[in-house]
């Protein structure tokens, strides 16, 4: 086939073929870990009705602020706390701190005997105390009274998922964390916090969401955290709506 035959195919095939798509903008979200699973199931959807892709970065709020300090680059920051909250925000979203046990008991956990000094004395995990499933739990054994001489935890977790990971993994008996982890994870139970008289426990465990970088996106996704799907997917994750 002469050469000059083969450049016009070529040139032809060329014309007739799809231009490529446009690449789909992207921003990054940074949110704390007990958001893993709402916000996938968010972000998924957010995605598919805007056209916008979302990277999530999942940690502890005290790690994550701090990195945002630092300059790290994100588009929207989604806190467990407004103490972690450096930001203009709105809260979203709800927790409550529950105890996570193992469906059954087999130890025989007791809240709180079990945390005190005697031969019921059971071990548990908490977060890290700068996180702010760490100060909700040491808040709630402040409000039991039993932080004098009480059992220290056996495990400390960075953030909340790798705290109710030493429940999961058989390390401890116990884990503080937040009701929505207990949903999110088969084969637990959740224990809610009171003290003597069938009072609740009290912690401020409201999320707040903020916007970091000003982008057109990032106000989108923002919006989005406040609509009925993105509320259904919280609700599903047993979170509560403000």
């Amino acid at each position: 086939m002469p050469k000059r035959l083969t450049l016009l195919l070529v040139a032809a095939l060329a014309a007739c073929s799809p231009a490529p798509e446009p690449e789909k903008p992207a921003i990054t979200v940074y949110a704390d870990s007990a958001l893993t699973e709402a916000f996938t199931k968010i972000g998924t959807d957010f995605e598919a009705s805007q056209g916008i892709k979302v990277k999530f970065i999942f940690g502890a709020s005290s790690s994550l602020r701090k990195q945002l300090e630092s300059g790290s680059a994100a588009d929207v920051y989604a806190s467990a706390s407004k103490d972690t909250m450096h930001l203009m925000s709105k809260v979203f979203a709800a927790n409550r701190l529950v105890l996570a046990l193992p469906q059954g008991n087999p130890k025989n956990v007791r809240v709180w005997d079990s945390f005190r000094p005697g031969p019921s004395q059971t071990s548990f995990a908490m977060c890290a105390e700068e996180a702010p499933c760490g100060v909700a739990a040491k808040r709630a054994l402040k409000t039991a009274d039993v932080t004098e001489g009480a059992l220290a935890p056996k495990a400390v977790g960075q953030d909340v998922k790798e705290t109710l990971a030493k429940l999961t993994s058989s390390e401890v008996d116990s884990a503080f964390v937040y009701a929505s982890d207990v949903k999110a994870t088969p084969g637990l139970v959740a224990v809610p916090m009171r003290v003597s008289g069938g009072e609740s426990v009290k912690a401020d465990l409201n999320f707040p969401i903020g916007i970091v970088s000003g982008s057109p996106e990032s106000k989108k996704f923002y919006d989005y955290v406040f609509s009925d799907p993105a509320k259904a997917a919280l609700t599903d994750a047993g979170f509560e709506l403000p």
